[in-house]
């Protein structure tokens, strides 16, 4: 009776080891790939000591050429101006593929364009509407000239009427492209008949107004619910279903008011996740905006830019590298943190912190949930494998190009893994 009650006990506690040792975390840990032990190198060298952005100029290239290819003439590519902060980064953009249309999203981005011998003369559509009282501001700080060639959005009556009283208070004319509800439920008119309201009102008032065209989104065709079968086909799908839709408001409004259709007119669409789909099959959007397709943040990981390259990045310095991790008031058992879970091996202390984005390299580090954020001297955990000592850098992706950029104030330019300078951004 002794052993085989015994023997049941070995047995159990057996399945509980068998048990624990797949409950157990893995080690996630590894040392830097071999792109990111090169610019660890550079900038243990060359860099300045804190973190920064990262702008690799190679494949930024590789990206400007993927999409020259993707967006052949007749379309006309339109840069997406909040996505890629900088006047410099912008002209180098505007050289590599002969454009000059802005899209702009805020009105400091704005007078500052406006306000640049260089980029006062382009082609500038705003993204979304702004308050009549942006339009007073931005009057004010620039020349009336450059004031009257903004493509002004437009996206219900109310706000019509309100450009209308500010253009005549000021004896001006404003150019307005309105914005279409192609599938986004985001705003925008909804039905073609409302478009041809708003038309009937430029048309009667011709002295303050013009039609300057259409605009429509479509980012949310690159959610579709797609569990079996070729995801980029559900996609183009979409697009062509949200085409229709966009093809009816300029069929309708040509049809009643085909005098405001004398001239070429500005039909703008597409995103970075949906630029591509353009390029075929369509004939009735002209000019496709595209920004972070460029610089790759991880929102735009998605099966529509397989071709393109993360090419910004977030590096900071190891500050400190203390063995275990010891949380404050659980002093006396944190020992036990690394014996369960191999990724609490090491703790780091980085130069700042909390930063929008996702851990690069070294693979498997962690945010310590229980030590807490900081935007100052963050901490993270990982295991032996990851190697790093005081000095060397961690490396970020951002989640997105606009809120990092700004928040650093410049980039670092790198060519051939090496550091060639700076630019600086914009804050908006």
């Amino acid at each position: 009776m002794f052993k085989t009650r015994k023997s049941r006990l070995w047995f159990f506690l057996l399945i509980g080891l068998i048990l624990l040792s797949f409950l157990r975390p893995k080690d996630e840990g590894s040392s830097y790939q071999e792109y990111y032990s090169a610019l660890n190198e550079e900038l243990k060298t060359h860099g300045l000591g804190k973190p920064v952005v990262l702008l690799d100029l190679d494949r930024l290239d590789e990206n400007l050429s993927t999409l020259s290819k993707n967006i052949p003439p007749p379309l006309n590519y339109r840069i997406v101006v909040k996505s890629l902060p900088s006047l410099d980064l912008l002209r180098y953009i505007t050289k590599a593929t002969k454009t000059n249309r802005l899209m702009v999203f805020h009105s400091g981005d704005l007078v500052m364009l406006l306000g640049d011998p260089e980029f006062s003369s382009f082609d500038i559509l705003l993204g979304k509407p702004m308050p009549v009282r942006a339009l007073e501001d931005i009057y004010r700080k620039t020349k009336l000239d450059r004031f009257q060639k903004i493509h002004w959005l437009v996206d219900t009556k109310t706000r019509l009427n309100q450009y209308l009283e500010f253009a005549k208070l000021k004896n001006i004319k404003l150019n307005l492209v309105l914005e279409i509800d192609i599938g986004l439920h985001r705003g925008g008119f909804v039905h073609p008949d409302e478009v041809n309201q708003i038309l009937s009102m430029i048309q009667s008032d011709q002295k303050n107004l013009e039609f300057g065209g259409f605009m429509g989104y479509e980012p949310h065709v690159a959610s579709v619910p797609n569990l079996l079968g070729d995801k980029n086909k559900a996609i183009e799908k979409e697009i062509q279903s949200s085409l229709k839709k966009y093809e009816a408001f300029v069929v309708t409004a040509k049809k009643y008011y085909p005098s405001l259709f004398d001239k070429e007119l500005l039909l703008n669409g597409g995103g970075s996740k949906t630029y591509r789909f353009y390029q075929k099959n369509q004939n009735v959007v002209n000019d496709v905006s595209v920004g972070s397709a460029l610089v790759m943040p991880t929102d735009f990981d998605v099966s529509t830019l397989l071709e393109h390259k993360p090419a910004f990045f977030i590096a900071t310095p190891v500050l400190k590298r203390l063995e275990g991790t010891t949380i404050p008031f659980l002093e006396s058992i944190s020992f036990l943190f690394p014996l369960w879970n191999p990724n609490l091996q090491v703790t780091y202390f980085i130069y700042g912190g909390a930063y929008l984005a996702k851990k690069e390299s070294p693979k498997g580090l962690f945010d310590n949930n229980l030590y807490g954020s900081s935007t100052n001297q963050g901490i993270l955990n990982g295991s032996l494998a990851t190697g790093l000592k005081p000095d060397d850098y961690v490396f970020f992706r951002p989640t997105q190009s606009e809120k990092v950029m700004a928040e650093m104030g410049e980039v670092v330019l790198l060519r051939k893994g090496k550091i060639i300078g700076t630019w600086k951004c914009f804050i908006n």
